[in-house]
This record gives C-alpha cells, sequence and structure tokens, in this order.
C-alpha cells in the first residue's frame, strides 16, 4: 500500500488526527517505497520459487503413488488447508445459505444450496486457480484432488453432516472455471 493510500485509509477510519505530524513530507514518502517494493519483488520471487518447486513435488507424487494413494494425500493436505481457515467459516456452522451468500460478495460466481437434496453447488469467479501453491504453467491436473479435501472439509463442517465432493470443471483440468458440488453423504 502506498503511503498516500495508507494516510486516506487511516483518517477514514479515524485512526490519526494529525498525519502531518506522523508522517514525513511527500518527497521523503517517495524515497521510501523504493525498499517496500524491492521487498515486494523479492516476495514475488521466493513465491515463484516455491510454486515451482511444489509443482515438481505434485508431478513426483502422482507418478510414483497410486491413484488412491495420492487422492488421499492431496485431499488430507485440501482438508488441513480448510482447518486454517475456522476463523472464516466456523461462524457459519449450520448456517450454509449465510456461507453461500457470504463467498459470493467474495469469491464465488454462483452458489446454491438445494437443502431437501442435501446438495450444493459453487461456481468460482476467478479464470485462474485460486490456490496460492498452484503455478498454474506447471502444477499437474492430479492436484484439484486438493481442493476437493477442502471443500469436503468446509461443507461437513458448516452442515454438521460428512460431504462428498466432485469436481465438475476445473482450470488445471482445461476448463475456462472451477466449480464443485457437494452432497451430502446419506448413511445406509
Amino acid at each position: 500500500m502506498r503511503r498516500d493510500e495508507f494516510i486516506k485509509t487511516a483518517l477514514g477510519l479515524g485512526a490519526c488526527s494529525c498525519a502531518g505530524f506522523l508522517f514525513p513530507a511527500a518527497g521523503a514518502a517517495r524515497a521510501e517505497t523504493k525498499p517496500a517494493d524491492e521487498d515486494v519483488e523479492a516476495l514475488k520471487g521466493k513465491l515463484d520459487f516455491m510454486r515451482k518447486r511444489f509443482a515438481k513435488l505434485v508431478g513426483i507424487l502422482d507418478a510414483h503413488l497410486d491413484e488412491g494413494t495420492r487422492k488421499k494425500v492431496f485431499e488430507e493436505m485440501g482438508r488441513e488447508c480448510a482447518r486454517q481457515f475456522v476463523d472464516l467459516t466456523g461462524k457459519y456452522r449450520g448456517k450454509p445459505q449465510a456461507f453461500l451468500e457470504e463467498i459470493q460478495k467474495r469469491w464465488a460466481r454462483s452458489a446454491e444450496y438445494d437443502e431437501a437434496a442435501g446438495r450444493i453447488r459453487v461456481v468460482d469467479r476467478s479464470d485462474h486457480c485460486t490456490c496460492a501453491f498452484v503455478d498454474e504453467r506447471l502444477t499437474p491436473p492430479a492436484f484439484c484432488d486438493c481442493t476437493l479435501g477442502w471443500q469436503k472439509e468446509t461443507y461437513s463442517m458448516i452442515l454438521g453432516e460428512p460431504v462428498d465432493a466432485e469436481l465438475e470443471e476445473s482450470i488445471l483440468r482445461g476448463g475456462k472455471k472451477c466449480a464443485f458440488r457437494m452432497q451430502v453423504v446419506k448413511n445406509t
């Protein structure tokens, strides 16, 4: 965030009443942005490096694990990722419609819940894979099993009963978007 944007935000929130006292002249502000820009570029380089290595790891797992084991590994990764979002999702336990409304504000193009059928369908609005680990040019499509784990964990927690997840369409698998269908698992 540039200093002028920060000042506007701080003033808008009432965080300070004297920006002139807290922040030096504009010329000094411009001089201080260069190191921050360099830090951002350095972090982008590290992220790119990690995404490349991660894509290689996914490829190795895909090549050396049988399909069932590979799916379990990636699904568990996705479930663990979902557990990291409990601050967002936990408040929606028992309130699936409210969660779907929230994600439509944040990242979903559409989100539908058929309570009687126990079915949820979500379509992401992004035309790129939104996973921070993914480099679309390099990450093997098998990694989509990770997002299925995320969907299962998230919607099982929100609904209070286990769900299965299916990938309708995926960017990593050649689609134009990511779309998921979750179904409550009925005990028979």
